[in-house]
């Protein structure tokens, strides 16, 4: 695929259009993987982490396959910051996500050139033909390795003229002489582009070309320090995707820059041995003593399995030095979201998780508005009721935040199981915000009930801690079906909801005999009646919630 260039201008617009492409390879690659088996990366990096290796396999294997460490990286912010990892659980992932990296300038470094245009070929074909969504999303992971192919050959070419250009082997030579300048480049260039991959892809395509092999010139110590830089410099992407996030998943971020730092000062001053070191171990395995590009490539693997090694062993030690640069206790805002990150729509499973998270923590704050709600109704404490309001509006705050971003997420190309539960949590939000409500009402019935001196009688008070008993236990079960998404376990509480109605009716009709027979003061009777209604429209909204565990909202 050989491209005739006929200056060093038109050189480098090549290169930046071939770039452009492998970056591009590398997006369709990771969008069409992730959409095809989001749910199974996203149990493999949550599953995959209850000791270090699997961790380091897990990260290693998912980077792999979606070509981006800085993706697998940002997943993993997303991930603690929602709370589904800790910032302990997800360091061995970010050890195998660098090695993971690496896969792809393995690939590259081969020559792939008669490979590019049949990928992408069939990558169009399944895409545009395939009605199942597997078999759709697999077509756009073989075209995104098409167009990273062909962008890779078209670096390649664009390499050629620029590497007889006099300027640019002036640049090399000075790479050689000062390595700080290609480490600078490497921090640069993959800073602005967010991709080591495409830094590494860069170097290779300049190693394939013959660009790095100037007369009197290693060209493994050119490449190196770029190698070095590149490590560093994609640390940027999930940088950016942790400002904002809570203290665990900055530190995730923070993480990723201790590793790449940590192990470039380890490895600066062996960079003398270092080449022969890889060139040694490309030649074990096949690699022939003039395929600078296959050396380049497993410089850029040996730096990241050698660190890997290095800091596993100290896995806690590495937590503790992460701690120490990013100091600070956890702060937990009680009005604003804890878990809603926008920057994730793009995994509409991982955003559904968050949500799922956040109007869970909504209803735990109207389980505890009902606690106190019907605590004052026996005695009205100091402040009490400035709470249930305080918490009121926490609850209508965070049912506006989380609608409006499932509204968002909404507008993304979403899959039916993703639809659905959607909507599902569009109706649990609602009916959360109306259990908040009835909290209210009924701490406003404890009100009247204290102003005004009146009293239930013990039968009554009996009636109603019966009645409060079964509904908190009801409501209590199923927001823990809820937040684990266990439908047996909500399809066991919610048939608490008939009892619930039973108790309601028994103990209305008993009171209204009671307030016939002249036992119960007319005026206490009436906010008995009301907060026995108010409990049972709890135990109804409650089995609502009950309804999108179980997947019956589908069907309403």
């Amino acid at each position: 695929m050989k491209i005739s260039v006929s200056n060093m201008w038109f050189g480098t617009l090549l290169l930046i259009g071939g770039l452009g492409l492998f970056l591009y390879g590398i997006y369709l690659l990771s969008e069409g993987l992730q959409l095809a088996a989001g749910e199974g990366l996203r149990k493999m990096l949550e599953g995959f982490t209850k000791s270090r290796i699997r961790g380091v396999l897990a990260g290693t294997t998912v980077t792999a396959l979606i070509q981006s460490s800085s993706a697998t990286t940002v997943m993993l912010v997303g991930f603690v910051n929602a709370g589904l990892m800790t910032f302990t659980m997800s360091v061995p992932v970010i050890f195998g996500a660098n090695i993971g990296t690496t896969v792809t300038a393995q690939i590259v470094a081969f020559n792939v050139k008669t490979l590019a245009f049949p990928l992408i070929g069939l990558g169009i074909l399944l895409f545009l033909v395939g009605e199942r969504r597997k078999v759709k999303y697999s077509g756009q992971v073989v075209l995104g390795f098409g167009v990273l192919f062909l962008g890779m050959e078209i670096m390649k070419s664009a390499m050629s003229p620029l590497a007889d250009a006099g300027t640019f082997e002036s640049w090399i030579k000075s790479f050689s002489n000062h390595w700080f300048l290609g480490l600078l480049i490497g921090i640069i260039v993959t800073s602005l582009v967010q991709s080591s991959s495409a830094t590494t892809g860069m170097v290779v395509a300049m190693a394939a070309s013959g660009a790095l092999s100037v007369k009197g010139l290693d060209p493994l110590r050119v490449a190196i320090p770029i190698i070095l830089g590149c490590n560093i410099g994609t640390c940027i992407t999930a940088f950016i995707a942790s400002i904002g996030t809570s203290l665990p998943a900055q530190r995730v971020a923070v993480a990723h820059y201790l590793f790449n730092i940590s192990g470039t000062l380890i490895f600066l001053p062996f960079l003398r041995w270092f080449p022969d070191l890889v060139r040694w171990i490309s030649g074990v395995f096949g690699s022939g003593p003039g395929n600078v590009a296959r050396q380049v490539a497993w410089a850029h693997t040996l730096f990241n399995t050698v660190m890997t090694l290095v800091w596993l062993p100290f896995t806690g030690l590495f937590v503790k030095l992460v701690r120490l640069v990013r100091r600070g206790t956890e702060s937990m805002p009680s009005r604003d979201p804890l878990f809603l990150d926008p920057r994730i729509f793009h995994n509409p499973t991982l955003a559904l998780e968050m949500a799922t998270k956040e109007i869970t923590r909504m209803a735990k704050i109207t389980l505890n508005m009902l606690e106190s709600s019907v605590g004052c109704l026996k005695k009205m404490e100091r402040g009490a009721k400035k709470g249930i309001l305080e918490q009121e509006g926490i609850v209508d705050s965070l049912a506006q935040s989380v609608t409006k971003y499932l509204a968002r997420l909404s507008e993304e190309p979403l899959v039916d199981e993703h639809s659905n539960r959607l909507v599902g949590l569009m109706h649990s939000v609602n009916d959360i915000e109306r259990i908040g409500d009835h909290a209210e009402n009924i701490m406003y019935l404890a009100v009247t009930k204290h102003e005004n001196s009146l009293e239930f009688s013990e039968t009554a008070k009996i009636e109603l801690d019966s009645l409060v008993g079964k509904v908190f236990e009801m409501y209590d079960g199923i927001i823990e079906s809820f937040e684990g998404q266990d439908p047996e376990k909500a399809i066991h509480y919610q048939s608490l909801e008939h009892e619930v109605d039973i108790r309601a009716s028994e103990y209305r009709r008993n009171h209204i005999s009671r307030l016939k027979s002249g036992e119960c003061d007319p005026a206490a009777g009436v906010v008995f009646l009301d907060t026995l209604t108010n409990l049972e429209r709890v135990g109804d909204l409650a089995n609502n919630v009950g309804h999108v565990v179980t997947g019956a909202i589908e069907r309403l």
